[in-house]
C-alpha cells in the first residue's frame, strides 16, 4: 500500500465522489466511481496497469445499485494500489442466494480474465456480504480476504423479522425480495453458513446505529469483528451511510492492507 491511509487528495476525491453519488440518486442517473471496472487496462490487452495490487471486488447490498454506493471508498483503494471492480447482483441484490452467488462467481471470472490473476479481495455491504460468505464455500477464485460491512450474517433485528414474516407479508416479500426470507434469524440458510468457518481472513464492520442488524448479528466467529463506536463513540452512521463513513472506510482499507 502506498503511503498513509488518509491523504488530502484522496479525501477531496472521496468527498467529490460522495456528492456525485448523491446527485445520481436524486436524478436516477448513477455511474461508477472513476477508476472502477477499467477492463481495457487488464492483462488481456497487454497494457500496463497503474495499479498492480490485488484486485478488490465490491459487492453491494439490496435495492441500491453499486453505482451509487462506493464513491467514498474507491479513491482510497486506488491510491493504495488496487485495481477496483464492482458488480450489481440479480434483482438489485434481492433474488435467492444461489442465483446471486452464481452471478458473483461469473463476475469474478471476468475479473480474473481481465487482470491475469486469480487473487481477489472481496468487500460486501449488507446482503452483499452474506453472498460473499456463501460464495466462499464453493468458489474457485483465490480469495485472499473478505470484508463484510453491515451484513446480516445472523439475520435481521427482531422488528424486521416480525414484519417480513407477518401474515400476508411473507408472500409479498417472497416476490419483492426473496433473499430477505433467508435472513430471518434461525433460517436453515444462515445455519448452513455458520456451519462453515471463514475460509479466508475475514473482517466484519458494523455500527450500533444499524437499524437492520445488531452488532452481534453482523459478527462472525473467527473474524475480526469491528464495531465503529468502539473506535469512535461519535460515529453516527447506520446501515447505509456506513459506506460513506471515514472511520469505516479507514477500517476497510486497513483490513485489505493487512493481507495485500
Amino acid at each position: 500500500m502506498n503511503g498513509a491511509l488518509s491523504t488530502a487528495p484522496v479525501a477531496a476525491q472521496a468527498v467529490s465522489g460522495g456528492v456525485s453519488a448523491f446527485a445520481g440518486l436524486v436524478t436516477g442517473r448513477g455511474r461508477w466511481p472513476a477508476g472502477v471496472n477499467e477492463w481495457s487496462r487488464g492483462a488481456a490487452t497487454g497494457t500496463e496497469r497503474a495499479t498492480s495490487g490485488i484486485p478488490v471486488v465490491l459487492v453491494p447490498g439490496s435495492f441500491v445499485p453499486g453505482e451509487f454506493y462506493w464513491h467514498r471508498l474507491v479513491p482510497g483503494l486506488i491510491a493504495d494500489g488496487h485495481p477496483v471492480y464492482a458488480c450489481n447482483l440479480p434483482g438489485v441484490g434481492t433474488r435467492r442466494p444461489a442465483r446471486q452467488v452464481a452471478a458473483l462467481e461469473q463476475f469474478l471470472t471476468r475479473v480474473r480474465d481481465a487482470t491475469g490473476t486469480d487473487a481477489v479481495i472481496l468487500v460486501g455491504q449488507s446482503f452483499g456480504g452474506v453472498i460473499i460468505r456463501d460464495l466462499l464455500r464453493t468458489t474457485t477464485a483465490d480469495v485472499r480476504a473478505a470484508v463484510l460491512v453491515s451484513s446480516q450474517n445472523h439475520g435481521f433485528r427482531p422488528l424486521w423479522s416480525r414484519v417480513f414474516t407477518a401474515p400476508g407479508m411473507r408472500s409479498i416479500v417472497g416476490v419483492v425480495c426473496p433473499m430477505a426470507l433467508d435472513l430471518i434469524p434461525g433460517s436453515g440458510y444462515l445455519a448452513d453458513l455458520d456451519a462453515v468457518p471463514p475460509a479466508v481472513p475475514t473482517t466484519t464492520i458494523t455500527s450500533t446505529r444499524d437499524a437492520f442488524a445488531a452488532p452481534g448479528s453482523v459478527a462472525v466467529a473467527g473474524a475480526d469483528n469491528i464495531v465503529l463506536q468502539e473506535l469512535d463513540p461519535g460515529v453516527r452512521s447506520g446501515h447505509m451511510l456506513i459506506g460513506f463513513d471515514p472511520v469505516a472506510i479507514d477500517r476497510i482499507r486497513s483490513a485489505i492492507a493487512s493481507v495485500a
